[in-house]
């Protein structure tokens, strides 16, 4: 069990970001801190499982909601909007600089999921997350180029109906289309310009990759269709990460997102990572 949580709001785009940080109830053995980011659309309750999990394990944690998203209010829409460039150089700094002015520092590990990976290593290739390590589960590279066939032609077609519809509405309806939720129009057209384009955004912006004092690791689950193992290999590229594919920890639903319902091998795979790593190892560009 964990004492009870705390929670910082902050403000970013005209959204109230909730991020929340928990500790182990012994805290004169308390590990590291662990920076959990979420998925497109998933609100942050839906990680109680991975922060349970860190926590028995001694670990304190911290994860924020994607904003407009769970507890993050409002809604996107039209004048309540943000990208990926916003998300890699404003919230990911303001989360961490709220951290360090909260706790006195900052996370020892940034784990990110699906976008949540993304981002963070985005922000790793930019010099912005410092000396944590960074983790990205099951998250991928937008390029259309990292699908064959059918699947490529239906994610081209998903780039292009992002862009439609943002531009109709002034947010993406996800619901209605089964990808993510009630989404933010200019992060949706960065993602469709990213699988069109082959480059996120914020990459015009990073020429060169910084150094780190950690090479990042980047878990693919096998059978994941939104990020298959080529699409994981493009992103760790862009800063020179490790790549593992893993099986699915959950026997239902798609790879994706299931693996949260049972994070323990996930968990246990980083910690050996961490355990086999544990002298810094710089990587330069």
């Amino acid at each position: 069990m964990s004492v009870q949580p705390h929670t910082i709001n902050l403000p970013f785009h005209g959204f109230n970001v909730p991020l929340t940080l928990c500790s182990p109830p012994n805290q004169s053995h308390a590990r590291p801190l662990v920076l959990v980011a979420p998925a497109l659309g998933v609100p942050a309750i839906k990680y109680q499982q991975l922060l349970t999990t860190l926590g028995e394990r001694g670990y304190q944690t911290a994860i924020y909601e994607m904003p407009g998203t769970g507890k993050s209010t409002p809604h996107p829409r039209r004048g309540n909007d943000y990208g990926y460039s916003d998300l890699v150089f404003e919230l990911i700094p303001e989360v961490l600089q709220a951290l360090k002015s909260t706790l006195g520092h900052g996370p020892a590990l940034m784990l990110g999921h699906s976008i949540g990976g993304q981002t963070m290593t985005l922000a790793a290739r930019a010099g912005l997350t410092g000396d944590a390590r960074v983790v990205s589960v099951a998250a991928g590279h937008l390029d259309c180029r990292s699908w064959r066939g059918p699947t490529r032609l239906a994610i081209m077609g998903a780039a292009l109906a992002a862009h439609t519809s943002t531009r109709l509405l002034g947010y993406f309806p996800g619901r209605q289309m089964r990808f993510g939720g009630r989404e933010a129009a200019t992060l949706m057209r960065d993602w469709g310009n990213g699988i069109l384009r082959g480059r996120f955004a914020p990459e015009a912006r990073i020429p060169k990759q910084a150094t780190l004092a950690h090479r990042p690791l980047h878990l693919c689950i096998k059978g994941d269709p939104f990020a298959p193992v080529g699409a994981t290999r493009r992103l760790a590229a862009l800063v020179q990460g490790e790549v593992r594919e893993v099986a699915p920890t959950f026997p239902h639903g798609n790879p994706h997102l299931s693996w949260i319902k049972n994070p323990e091998p996930v968990v246990e795979i980083i910690e050996q990572w961490i355990e086999g790593d544990s002298a810094p190892d710089v990587i330069q560009a």
